[in-house]
């Protein structure tokens, strides 16, 4: 997993530049939390304090001037203003250009080793059950013809996650039209142990996202912690050749991204208890494209960081406890239904 933690903004003209810039930038042992054109800047990342530094390349600075203006008013991160000279990599200057960036990026915002790891659970405790009494389906939907795919829930938690996300899993019906991917950060060798503990009393069928799975209703989808993940054309998941970004795996701003530019208005996200601030840019994606996000409650958390963040951010449409987001959800699926017929 990786160690550096250092987050890096981008924004350039051209789809070649911002390319260009995202690799030399990864290359000095950066991530690149957002990397977008003037155009489609959503200003609310300016004032993300966990992105420590913001790479600006225009090819014209004059239609652009009151942009320009308006960074430098709404970020306290050092800005690094490009200088036109963009060479690919088989420019014969492209060495010097990438030293200089290196150096660049190293004197404005100097890598930092993270000081901890993932955060660590007892997931024995969550095999304990508790006779809870399920939500059911209301009519409407359980008469209803299920599509082949619902709405996509991404399920975002990092410390205290297994247990706030156990108490929202097992309250939902075993036939709910949706289906579920659950990001938690987690080392690798505790996968297999969170899917029993998390998944053992609840009605939808949780397993963990092989490369190649289908994804369907009712089923929820624990993502790899090694391994970004994209989606094919017949919604199966499919693994990638890569690490995610970040200092942990899966990255929640990475994976909303895939799935909402894979799923659009489809992709919904609820961001539960853990530290840091995975997942605020992400889920300001996923409103851009036309979902629903959630955050659970500042006091039902063990650490409200990470949902605080995104609803600082103005990307959170509504905050509950984990049983109370399991309710709306329900009456949300209905609603949606009623909407559609």
């Amino acid at each position: 997993m990786k160690g550096k933690h250092n987050r890096v903004g981008i924004i350039a003209s051209t789809p070649l530049a911002q390319h260009r810039l995202e690799l030399v930038i990864g290359d000095a042992g950066y991530e690149v939390a957002v990397n977008t054109s003037p155009e489609r800047l959503n200003m609310t990342f300016l004032a993300n304090e966990t992105i420590r530094l913001w790479v600006v390349e225009l090819t014209d600075e004059g239609p652009w001037n009151d942009l320009v203006q308006e960074i430098s008013e709404l970020t306290s991160a050092p800005i690094l203003f490009g200088d036109g000279q963009l060479p690919g990599k088989n420019d014969e200057d492209y060495r010097r250009w990438r030293k200089r960036m290196h150096q660049k990026l190293h004197s404005f915002a100097p890598v930092v080793e993270a000081a901890v790891g993932a955060p660590q659970f007892n997931l024995e405790v969550l095999t304990r059950h508790l006779d809870k009494p399920r939500f059911e389906l209301p009519d409407a939907l359980k008469n209803a013809p299920s599509p082949c795919l619902g709405p996509i829930w991404v399920l975002c938690a990092s410390l205290g996650g297994p247990q706030a996300v156990k108490d929202f899993l097992d309250l939902l019906p075993l036939d709910i039209p949706a289906t579920f991917l659950y990001a938690q950060h987690i080392d690798a060798g505790c996968l297999a142990a969170l899917v029993h503990s998390v998944g053992r009393h609840a009605a939808v069928a949780m397993s963990y996202a092989e490369h190649g799975m289908q994804l369907a209703n009712a089923q929820v989808a624990v993502v790899p912690v090694d391994h970004e993940i994209q989606f094919s054309d017949n919604q199966a998941v499919l693994w990638q050749e890569r690490d995610w970004s970040g200092p942990y795996g899966p990255s929640h701003d990475q994976l909303l991204k895939n799935v909402a530019e894979h799923f659009g208005s489809q992709c919904n996200a609820i961001i539960f208890t853990g530290m840091g601030s995975d997942g605020s840019l992400g889920s300001a994606l996923v409103k851009e494209l036309g979902g629903t996000v959630w955050a659970q409650t500042t006091d039902s958390c063990v650490q409200s960081s990470m949902p605080d963040a995104a609803t600082d951010a103005g990307t959170v449409d509504w905050r509950g406890s984990p049983a109370e987001m399991a309710e709306k959800l329900i009456l949300w699926l209905a609603q949606r239904h009623t909407q559609a017929a």
